[in-house]
């Protein structure tokens, strides 16, 4: 099926039939994506009297008891209630079903003098403002509700790295002010925190996107307490940068975190 619509002054076209799938699953095999050195997830047969839920051992059906986190083991949406309490959940934050959203590609570095709370070290592989800034140069500012982020290297082992041993890229201070000064909504990462792994729990980088007080769990009048982020996507080299939709789909638990499944929609002016 193809759509019509207006994004600011323009018109679109798209194929709803061709949908990007940026997800990585969770899985339950050993062989999926890990972090924070977590344990991987685990499932077992539901169990009670006579009836087990497993076909293998003679179960009607299969019917498994989940261990996981959302955090740590697949692609997940989070929202403000990651940083604060009460915590809401992030199936009543995300209203938005279909979101104007670029595609961009950068390469983090060690360079450049941007700064880090708590202080950055020399081997840092920084998501800098200048980064940030030279992949939107020329980008059509109505696509920016969304923002999609792809890191380079961009390597298929991302789909099934265990991030505990080593420490992925990240934004800096610089680079995520300037993110929330263009009014982005909903980020999509391809890395498992947009803050550094070890930071101490100080999370800067959530709380400068949620416009929460650096060190505060409280929720305020002028947080963005509508905004979302995504984290530990996968977004193929096939995947040209530019204008979608995106479309997150997620799990509707009522938790601050929840398994999702991006999907992008390739757009074409009318």
């Amino acid at each position: 099926m193809e759509l019509s619509l207006t994004v600011g002054k323009k018109r679109y076209a798209v194929d709803t039939a061709r949908p990007i799938d940026i997800s990585i699953p969770v899985r339950f095999d050993g062989t999926g994506v890990g972090a924070f050195g977590a344990p991987p997830p685990h499932r077992e047969p539901y169990a009670k009297g006579s009836f087990i839920g497993d076909v293998t051992k003679g179960g009607s059906c299969n019917c498994d008891m989940l261990t996981f986190s959302p955090h740590l083991s697949g692609t997940h949406t989070e929202c403000i209630g990651h940083i604060v309490s009460p915590a809401p959940a992030v199936c009543d934050k995300l209203k938005d079903a279909f979101i104007p959203a670029t595609v961009m590609t950068v390469t983090p570095s060690t360079r450049g003098s941007d700064l880090y709370i708590p202080k950055r070290r020399p081997d840092d592989l920084l998501i800098t403002k200048d980064v940030i800034f030279r992949a939107l140069l020329g980008c059509n500012a109505d696509f920016l509700e969304g923002l999609v982020i792809r890191t380079l290297p961009n390597d298929p082992e991302k789909l099934t790295q265990n991030y505990g041993a080593t420490c992925p890229p990240f934004f800096s201070l610089e680079a995520m002010n300037y993110l929330v000064s263009y009014g982005v909504e909903h980020l999509v990462v391809d890395i498992p925190s947009i803050d550094r792994l070890d930071d101490e729990g100080k999370l800067s980088n959530h709380h400068l996107f949620w416009n929460v007080e650096p060190g505060s769990r409280k929720e305020t009048p002028k947080s963005f307490s509508s905004r979302t982020i995504t984290e530990l996507a996968y977004i193929p080299d096939t995947v040209n940068d530019g204008l979608y939709l995106l479309n997150l789909q997620v799990a509707p638990l009522a938790s601050d975190a929840a398994p999702s499944r991006p999907l992008l929609y390739p757009v074409t002016s009318l």
